[in-house]
């Protein structure tokens, strides 16, 4: 369900207002560049998790605010987010920095990260309730988006933390999140990787339980999974551009970090599927994860892609720099401009 025009008119007024405040003097530009942005589609679908910003700075006038438009392209997964930015047919895309890894060490493809939405894996493991170990999954139907999407890769680099074959469970590509989710829900898969926001709509649900949490998914995965990420043309033709988006997701997850409720009364009204007792732990969890300072902190991608490289998966890559993959200025430049936010947050700079 959409955003109802009075939920998004109301919220916009008062988190206009709050921005405003935030930030201090901030001088609109009179023009309106202008952006592709490929998405998948649980974040095109407001998924309840600090991805969500990509929406609300749309919806709460955050984009505007910073003079760029930006025309969202829903995509299932990783893997055709990466087709799309190579191809052209969009200028920047939310994927995965081991997706990145490979297609500069293995295609030579010119692409780097410049800024992010998600700091701090916010993903787990749901099975049916007779999973009691990861060790049972082998030989189990375990539902992912596709072959080399995020979740498939992430639970992959799990289920190898704990000493059990990569290659022992069924892997099932099935699509987005919520779809996954429900095939859980109804029995047809044993397992699946969903963020802890998707897994709140079927909560509860006779013989379905959490076999890996969130706090234990993190521990044994990389602090940082994705990036939105550009060709390196793009990064240099388009750069105007790509610095009002970046100030822009920065000033809206300042604001959701700052006021909670903006984000719970934003959820509330786009996912009737969702409890308000599940909406509320979400936020509780989400309010240290909003990237409000760009989430380019050199010294954590550079352990996302030494991780990368850790893994079986990554036996046979070409070796690179990780400078080679990311560009830490963008995020930079947004907090000369806006300051550094600070407080209690994992993206603390």
């Amino acid at each position: 369900m959409s955003l109802t025009r009075r939920s998004i008119l109301a919220a916009a007024a008062f988190t206009l207002a709050s921005a405003t405040a935030m930030t201090g003097a901030f001088a609109q530009p009179a023009d309106m560049l202008e952006l592709k942005l490929a998405l998948g589609t649980a974040d095109v679908n407001f998924n309840p998790t600090t991805a969500s910003v990509y929406r609300l700075a749309d919806t709460l006038g955050f984009y505007e605010k910073h003079g760029v438009k930006v025309e969202i392209v829903a995509l299932d997964g990783t893997p055709q987010a990466v087709a799309a930015l190579n191809s052209g047919a969009v200028d920047i895309a939310d994927i995965s920095i081991d997706a990145a890894v490979r297609l500069r060490a293995e295609n030579d493809v010119a692409i780097k990260g410049f800024t992010s939405v998600a700091l701090g894996n916010p993903f787990l493991i749901a099975t049916k309730t007779d999973i009691t170990s990861v060790e049972q999954l082998v030989g189990r139907s375990y539902a992912v988006a596709d072959n080399g999407s995020l979740d498939y890769n992430l639970s992959r680099a799990v289920i190898d933390s704990f000493g059990v074959d990569i290659d022992g469970p069924d892997f099932v590509a099935i699509g987005a999140p919520d779809i996954r989710v429900q095939a859980l829900a109804v029995g047809r898969v044993d397992a699946t990787t969903v963020s802890f926001g998707t897994y709140q709509s079927i909560a509860g649900t006779e013989g379905v339980h959490i076999l890996v949490d969130a706090d234990e998914f993190a521990k044994r995965s990389p602090g940082q999974s994705k990036f939105v990420a550009a060709l390196e043309p793009t990064l240099e033709g388009k750069r105007e551009a790509l610095q009002r988006f970046t100030n822009a997701l920065a000033d809206a997850s300042r604001t959701m970090q700052q006021d909670p409720q903006i984000w719970i009364d934003a959820i509330t009204a786009a996912r009737e599927d969702l409890t308000p007792e599940a909406i509320k732990s979400t936020a509780e969890i989400n309010v240290r994860r909003w990237c409000v300072n760009g989430c380019m902190n050199p010294e954590s991608l550079d352990k996302t892609v030494a991780y990368a490289y850790s893994t079986a998966d990554f036996a046979e890559v070409k070796e690179i720099p990780a400078s080679d993959v990311y560009d830490a200025s963008f995020a930079e430049k947004m907090m000369e401009t806006l300051g550094k936010a600070e407080g209690n947050i994992l993206d603390a700079r």
